[in-house]
């Protein structure tokens, strides 16, 4: 699984953040590496790899996929509630903690410069 839309897709499975490698298919988009910069950065797992629509089925079924989401240029994250394959629908459940609001809020707040830019992303232009 490597999209939503055209957004990277990121998939919380317990206390690790999955999302596919770049290739021929998937941008190696700004949005996408500054994710996997910030949860680096937080002491968040990531795992950059492909990503069975089974794998996370399975992740579904026992209750250990507890986020997904896109993420891209405008929406920064997206948060996907479900998901169905093969006439199966999946809800995801609310999750306290969420990655999605974190990443979304450290992100956008660097934007806005109400947070640091300790990864040298924002600079001004002339």
């Amino acid at each position: 699984m490597e999209e939503a839309g055209v957004m990277n897709v990121f998939f919380r499975v317990n206390d690790t953040l999955l999302t596919a490698p770049v290739s021929d298919r998937i941008l190696d988009g700004v949005t996408r590496k500054s994710i996997i910069q910030f949860c680096e950065d937080q002491g968040i797992n990531v795992e950059v790899r492909p990503v069975r629509v089974t794998e996370i089925v399975e992740a579904a079924r026992k209750g250990e996929l507890l986020e997904m989401f896109g993420a891209g240029t405008a929406a920064v994250v997206s948060v996907i509630n479900a998901f169905s394959n093969k006439g199966e629908n999946f809800e995801l459940p609310k999750t306290e903690n969420s990655f999605a609001a974190t990443i979304k809020k450290g992100i956008t707040d660097i934007q806005r410069k109400k947070a640091e830019d300790k990864f040298g992303w924002t600079y001004k232009v002339k």
